[in-house]
């Protein structure tokens, strides 16, 4: 399904039984999307009868509410990523802000660019259709049949807060979103609405737990292709991971802004939506390095955090 910008595209799962489909994922919310969605259907000539979601981010759920309402079929989400993607993509027209305002002047960013990322939304975010008001709950350790498959249902934090991968021992297959991607690593990030988290320490137990699934499992990544070698794969995340953060140990001999901590772990200009990632990433390594007593953290007389090594 495409997308709009650098990940060009997103690489969506149907499951097929003898009496209809699951789809895993949706894309986000576009006439083009949807158009693709009604051609896939005719072809599959089977009814639609649910709607799986990975993960709240909009290219996996901006069309599962159109899908479930058009089609008249349940959506399936871990309650975590449901209640998030309802709280976060949904309307807030008189919510107060400034604890968003708050998360980036903390940051060192400039009052302009402040502006850019923070504002009341009056309706559901760009290429995210309202949600169902009501969900089937994913839990970790149970299991969905589909197609006569059983299905274990594993959920994750670290890239979002209960993120959802299914895998069938039977077939050796795991269906793994974005948490453990072959080329790229996802998004680790601190975000506003929990700026002192640590998903960096939950990304890396979700890697402790996939590295110990067999080497010739296929895994079924929502961007880049299917791989093998899952628990190597994951020892490369990890040593990424931790050679970004001694960088961040390293540059910090002397009291850092995270604006200015932005060069060790990106080497490219950072603008737009790059740089609102870009601080939430960092700041998810910050936080990581000041939990684990690496760095410390004071605040300046303008309200920005300094950090700095503490010699651990």
């Amino acid at each position: 399904m495409p997308l709009p910008f650098e990940l060009d595209h997103i690489n969506l799962y149907v499951l097929e039984g003898d009496d209809g489909i699951y789809v895993v994922d949706t894309g986000l919310s576009s006439r083009k999307s949807k158009a693709i969605w009604e051609a896939c259907f005719a072809q599959f000539n089977k009814p639609l009868l649910g709607v799986i979601v990975t993960h709240m981010h909009p290219d996996h759920s901006g069309l599962a509410g159109w899908l479930c309402r058009e089609y008249d079929v349940p959506l399936y989400m871990s309650a975590l990523e449901y209640f998030a993607a309802r709280s976060i993509f949904g309307p807030n027209p008189m919510a107060d802000l400034t604890t968003d305002k708050r998360y980036f002047t903390q940051a060192g960013v400039s009052q302009p660019d402040i502006e850019q990322y923070v504002r009341p939304r009056d309706t559901y975010t760009e290429g995210v259709e309202p949600l169902p008001l009501a969900f089937r709950r994913l839990r970790q350790g149970e299991t969905l049949e589909i197609a006569g498959k059983q299905w274990q249902i594993m959920t994750f934090a670290g890239h979002s807060p209960e993120h959802v991968c299914l895998y069938c021992k039977a077939e050796n297959l795991l269906i793994g979103g974005d948490q453990i991607l072959p080329k790229i690593s996802p998004n680790i990030g601190v975000y506003s609405q929990e700026p002192e988290a640590n998903p960096l320490a939950d990304y890396f137990a979700s890697l402790t737990t996939l590295s110990n699934m067999p080497s010739d499992t296929l895994v079924l990544p929502s961007h880049n292709v299917p791989y093998t070698g899952l628990p190597d794969r994951a020892v490369e995340l990890r040593e990424h991971h931790e050679t970004q953060l001694e960088s961040l140990v390293t540059f910090c001999d002397s009291p850092r802004t995270l604006l200015e901590c932005l060069p060790v772990m990106y080497k490219r200009t950072l603008s737009g939506r790059h740089m609102f990632f870009a601080i939430a990433e960092c700041l998810s390594h910050l936080n990581y390095l000041m939990y684990a007593s690496r760095l410390s953290r004071t605040m300046s007389d303008t309200g920005v955090y300094l950090y700095k090594q503490t010699g651990v």
